[in-house]
């Protein structure tokens, strides 16, 4: 009986130290989401704030730009997640089936990646997609023979710019936990069951189907879900690829969050919309915990 209490005691002071870090922020988030607390009355006239109530929420929830924000975010994170996933998987996969020092190579090269801040990840994208000396212009002159690809302005359209090249940078960035997480989750596949499958008769799509998915599965529904929460509140990129001044067309949660929040001193409204994008968030939470109970008893 006294053995059961040891893993409580174990997780007692993680669990103190994160109460202690996470606790007075979220009170405070909470309690600024009910007042009118900006710039002026926090630094000026203190004694003038004062709670006015779910006054904050009516007025963030019946702004269209707010709902414009979340379709837009919720379109870019589906459409990266999708993107990041599948990408991750055929890289992951294709390493299995390269010589050890290739796989080095590739690894390491990874880790460089995912060591590049994304204030500098945004940097160098808007370089690469410069509409004046861009590389990537250049690469579409050389394949086109078009000289309008010299020139050619990747932000002067908003779907473009956020669909294409803020995805492809955000992408980029996933792209190395989720290559090394399933590069060890396939490292887990029985070989003996995949040589089983095939000698069963089943062709290359059919063993990975019901042999190695099965296996990977519970970190693909982890990376799925990690990345959607991460994806969900970009910012750095956007700022950086637009000069720290997004257009409206790049407005997703993070960055209407600040805009209108703290770069216009709204601290209450950012307090309102940062309440309501964990709550977005906690549905797909919800989902992963779901299906992570779901592994757990079918395991």
């Amino acid at each position: 009986m006294r053995g059961s209490f040891v893993p409580y005691v174990l997780i007692a002071p993680a669990v103190v130290i994160l109460l202690t870090v996470l606790a007075y922020p979220l009170v405070d988030l909470f309690v600024l989401a009910f007042q009118n607390v900006n710039d002026y009355l926090h630094l000026s006239a203190p004694d003038l704030v004062k709670f006015i109530g779910f006054d904050g929420f009516s007025k963030v929830l019946g702004s269209g730009d707010f709902w414009q924000s979340v379709q837009r975010t919720v379109l870019f994170t589906l459409e990266v997640v999708a993107a990041s996933i599948l990408i991750s998987l055929l890289v992951a996969l294709l390493l299995q089936r390269i010589s050890k020092w290739a796989k080095v190579t590739v690894v390491t090269a990874l880790m460089f990646v995912w060591a590049v801040p994304q204030i500098v990840t945004g940097t160098l994208f808007k370089w690469l997609f410069a509409n004046t000396g861009g590389v990537v212009d250049y690469w579409f002159y050389l394949a086109t023979g078009d000289q309008g690809w010299r020139t050619h302005d990747w932000f002067a359209d908003p779907n473009q710019g956020l669909y294409i090249v803020v995805a492809i940078a955000v992408v980029w960035g996933a792209l190395p936990f989720l290559v090394i997480g399933i590069n060890a989750a396939l490292t887990q596949v029985p070989k003996e069951l995949v040589e089983a499958s095939k000698l069963d008769g089943a062709n290359g799509w059919e063993s990975f189907r019901h042999v190695v998915l099965p296996v990977i599965k519970p970190f693909l529904v982890l990376g799925t879900a990690l990345s959607f929460i991460w994806d969900f509140q970009v910012f750095g990129q956007i700022w950086a690829l637009r000069d720290n001044a997004p257009e409206p067309g790049y407005r997703v949660l993070g960055v209407y969050l600040y805009q209108e929040g703290l770069g216009s001193s709204h601290y209450s409204t950012s307090a309102v919309v940062s309440i309501l994008m964990i709550l977005l968030m906690l549905a797909v939470l919800v989902f992963y915990i779901r299906q992570v109970i779901k592994m757990g008893d079918q395991d």
